[in-house]
């Protein structure tokens, strides 16, 4: 996890449970067999440039397993939600997925959707496996360049 959780996670809501997460089948050969489920939750935290936020948090949960990929989904200021905006957006490709193996996948080009507050705080806003946009360190990616002809499709295909 590439930020701190500060005190009680609150507000805690079940999204989904178990065939219902698109990912069970990776969390299962990754963590092991259980009773998965996907939650979220509002907690303080600090992220690895010392800035503290409120944050809306979601992960993986399982009995007998804890909880497994924290993730940021967005910082309070940002909680409105937004249509993306392909034109904005650009490619990156996974070199690292330590914290994140099911969420991420290394050597896999992702859409980084611009998040000026994202990247200021050293984080970049990517679409992974389970299609919805969450905030990564900027060090797990790389930007790549590709021609007129392939973004269009990579972004068609996303």
């Amino acid at each position: 996890m590439h930020f701190e959780l500060l005190g009680p996670m609150m507000q805690v809501e079940t999204l989904a449970v178990g065939s219902r997460i698109r990912e069970i089948a990776r969390l299962r050969k990754v963590y092991g067999r259980g009773r998965w489920r996907k939650r979220k939750g509002i907690a303080k935290v600090r992220l690895s440039d010392g800035s503290l936020h409120a944050a809306e948090i979601r992960w993986y949960e399982a009995t007998g397993l804890g909880r497994k990929e924290f993730k940021i989904k967005r910082l309070f200021w940002v909680l409105t939600r937004r249509k993306l905006n392909r034109a904005a957006s650009r490619l990156v490709i996974c070199v690292d997925n330590k914290g994140y193996r099911v969420s991420l996948e290394k050597r896999k080009i992702y859409v980084a959707v611009r998040d000026a507050l994202a990247l200021k705080h050293g984080q970049i806003r990517v679409i992974d496996e389970s299609r919805e946009d969450y905030l990564y360190p900027k060090s797990l990616f790389l930007p790549i360049t590709v021609s007129a002809s392939l973004r269009k499709a990579i972004l068609k295909a996303a």
